[in-house]
Formats: C-alpha cells, sequence, structure tokens
C-alpha cells in the first residue's frame, strides 16, 4: 500500500483537495495518527483539522497512482 504526506493548510486547500480525490475511481484514505477518514469526504478531512500534515494511502488506486499524485502535487510535502 503506497502512501504520500499531505500538507492542508487553509479550509480551501481541503475544499480543492477533497475535489480533486473525487475525480478518481480508486479507493484514498487520509490519516493523522489513529484516525482515518475517506479522502474524498470533506466532513472527515475537516473532523481531522486544518493546518497538519496528512498520509495519503492509496488503499485500491485502480491503475491512477501517477495520476494520483500528479493531482496532488501541490499538497504533498517534500521528503
Amino acid at each position: 500500500m503506497d502512501s504520500v504526506k499531505i500538507y492542508l493548510k487553509t479550509p480551501e486547500d481541503a475544499e480543492n483537495f477533497v475535489q480533486t480525490m473525487r475525480q478518481f475511481e480508486g479507493e484514498y484514505d487520509l490519516t493523522l495518527g489513529s484516525v482515518t477518514v475517506d479522502a474524498k469526504s470533506i466532513l472527515g478531512v475537516f473532523a481531522l483539522g486544518i493546518g497538519k500534515e496528512f498520509e495519503l494511502i492509496f488503499v485500491n488506486p485502480r491503475e491512477e497512482r501517477e495520476d494520483v499524485l500528479n493531482a496532488v502535487r501541490d499538497y504533498r510535502v517534500a521528503a
């Protein structure tokens, strides 16, 4: 299972991130510590909070991994 670090600075970033994730068919989770939410759920993302570093987990990317990585590049944390 692949994952990348994501940082959502503002509520607008969170909204745009969720809209971006909804474009994809696969299953993706966002985690913070032991809490995991659907990356396509605006309520779930807001429940995690803003201004924090999350892990975007590729649960079932359905061969769209590279497309997702390109789509979320503005939110990725440099490794």
